[in-house]
């Protein structure tokens, strides 16, 4: 009867996963506030053996290299990467088990994409080579992609033949990569797709039992088995734990390295699972309740895309930035070419990277998030009674309000250069002034306390966001899936390798010059504004942008600007009072906006 009741039990729960995965979901905390674990989780918990609860979660002992590192690469490479598509979702073939299973209606040919290993010859693939450039862009821990979702092996597996030692190549190249990580002082964690399209066992009908038992199981055990290996970055996409038997994949995991680091993919997200959360492609919320992590690209895709552009270096700067003042880290995706090589764009903008952190790293690494929590006008990240403000954002006049520190200034210095720089923290706010120095990407300040910023409680710096009871109308749409009302709340979405990412505004090709007007029924009083301008982080498409409120029946510019990119922030010295505000783009190429927030003053 135990044995009936836990199968029912668990049965439910791998159901009520799958519906509660296809909704939205608010966070199940603020994100500051003493973490507590969701419902879900709790009752799954209950269901598991006792014996496998200690292997469920990292301590926080465990944790805290990883949660100092701050900055790591996703290495997204194997055969396939000679079609220059997405991997595995480029492929037009069976996903298995996946919702968009026999809906794939493009793509490379299922036989001609799994096919790629049979030419794989990477002869200028160097692990040391990879490590140190890592290295000198200033990463310190490496995912290495070992099997994506359509089940090719990068290494000397006993589980399949789909693996590449029957490539050309015909070498474990893991051997090296986890030789070079440990020869210099590098973190390792393999990233693992538990799902294997490709596979007979995998395609079968659920429960999954035979395909855990002798492919899954027995291939995290060979993964753990190199030396050095400090990780598993799971991606089972968003598929409840009982599909894995999660518990049992963390034993294994953790029998051979009890200090391992483990992400949250191997159950349900909203969940929670792991030791950290991971959004894709976008930076998450401020949350330092939790550790977290953003995975993006660096140029545009996971794999290799042909020699496309790096993200340029003030993006990539304020990706690193924003998401270590939102109290995460960032793990950046490069793509190497099928040779092995890493596309030259892509290991100068790493090495530019490197050298900024170089000089500024001290505001990044081993730090928090906050204690002032992000805004438009940029990022805070502190150390003990450092506190680092990370002035991104268009600051009028190069003069900034914050509120009230609760904490006596000792000191305060600019990192980047800024000249006249004055501070003053009073019961009317942190208020700073400074001369732009046009040598550096943005001012970064120290400010010395005299007590520990962790005893301060995160501060809010803006108000709330005005766009919930606006209307919006744009001088054209490219198209009913891009209309200007995605930059409203409850946008839709668009499906994209395995994620939704929201919907935005494009205008027409034609248009000149794109305008957008929001519209209130009564006066809003605006403070700060943040617009972002597509949804990767490629250079920005806008020449320039205006921006006008309606004054006493009068269109009245408020402020000018260049080019927007994914994170523009506009901060006012003044509140400005109206009822509508247009916004005029001059654009070098086709334009495309994800969101735009505009907000009151805190």
């Amino acid at each position: 009867m135990n044995t009936i009741r836990l199968a029912l039990i668990c049965l439910v729960l791998q159901i009520s996963s799958l519906v509660y995965a296809q909704h939205h979901h608010k966070p199940h905390t603020d994100g500051i506030e003493p973490y507590y674990q969701t419902k879900q989780l709790k009752d799954y918990l209950k269901t598991i053996d006792p014996d496998y609860l200690p292997y469920m979660f990292a301590s926080e002992e465990n944790m805290q290299w990883w949660k100092e590192a701050k900055f790591g690469v996703l290495v997204c490479w194997d055969p396939a990467s000679v079609t220059q598509v997405a991997l595995s979702w480029g492929r037009h073939g069976r996903r298995p088990h996946h919702s968009t299973d026999g809906k794939i209606t493009k793509g490379v040919p299922e036989q001609e994409y799994n096919n790629s290993y049979k030419s794989f010859n990477p002869d200028k693939f160097n692990a040391e080579e990879w490590v140190k450039l890592w290295k000198e862009a200033g990463m310190k821990y490496f995912v290495f992609l070992t099997k994506h979702h359509y089940g090719f092996c990068m290494w000397n597996t006993k589980t399949t033949e789909f693996n590449i030692m029957n490539t050309p190549y015909g070498k474990d190249v893991m051997v090296d990569i986890a030789k070079a990580c440990e020869k210099h002082d590098m973190k390792l964690m393999w990233y693992y797709s538990q799902p294997d399209w490709t596979h007979p066992l995998y395609r079968k009908e659920l429960p999954h039992t035979e395909y855990n038992e002798q492919v899954l199981y027995p291939q995290l055990r060979e993964l753990m088995s190199y030396p050095g290996v400090d990780g598993i970055w799971f991606d089972g996409l968003g598929l409840p734990p009982s599909r894995w038997d999660s518990p049992k994949m963390l034993k294994i995991i953790r029998d051979v390295n009890p200090k391992a680091v483990v992400n949250h993919r191997h159950g349900t997200p909203q969940w929670h699972m792991g030791d950290f959360d991971g959004p894709e492609r976008g930076i998450g919320r401020f949350q330092t309740n939790r550790p977290w992590e953003t995975c993006h690209v660096l140029s545009g895709a996971w794999a290799y895309n042909g020699e496309s552009d790096a993200s340029p270096l003030p993006i990539a700067i304020r990706t690193l930035t924003k998401t270590a003042g939102n109290g995460g880290n960032l793990m950046l995706g490069i793509g190497p070419r099928p040779d092995g090589s890493v596309v030259d764009k892509h290991a100068s903008r790493l090495r530019e990277m490197g050298e900024y952190l170089e000089q500024y790293g001290e505001s990044i690494y081993a730090t928090q998030g906050g204690p002032y929590i992000s805004g438009p006008w940029g990022s805070c990240t502190y150390r003990e009674k450092k506190v680092y403000l990370h002035l991104m954002g268009d600051i009028k006049d190069n003069e900034l309000i914050l509120p009230n520190l609760p904490a006596e200034l000792k000191s305060y210095r600019a990192l980047t250069g800024e000249k006249n720089l004055k501070i003053s923290n009073t019961k009317k706010g942190l208020k700073i002034r400074y001369d732009k120095n046009e040598m550096s990407l943005f001012p970064v300040i120290e400010l010395c306390l005299d007590t520990d910023a962790t005893t301060i409680y995160p501060i809010k710096t803006q108000g709330p966001i005005l766009i919930g009871n606006a209307t919006i109308t744009a001088s054209s749409d490219l198209g009913s899936g891009f209309t200007a009302n995605n930059l409203l709340p409850q946008a839709g979405e668009d499906f994209s390798e395995g994620i939704h990412i929201k919907k935005s505004w494009k205008p027409a090709n034609a248009d000149e010059q794109p305008t957008l007007i929001y519209k209130w029924k009564e006066e809003q009083q605006i403070k700060q504004i943040n617009i972002k301008e597509n949804r990767d982080l490629r250079a920005s498409n806008i020449e320039s942008y205006e921006m006008k409120a309606m004054i006493n029946g009068v269109w009245e510019t408020i402020h000018k600007g260049y080019e927007v990119g994914p994170y523009c922030g506009i901060h006012f010295k003044n509140v400005i009072k109206t009822s509508q505000l247009k916004i005029i783009f001059d654009k070098k190429g086709r334009i495309e906006i994800n969101k735009i927030l505009i907000s009151s003053d805190f």
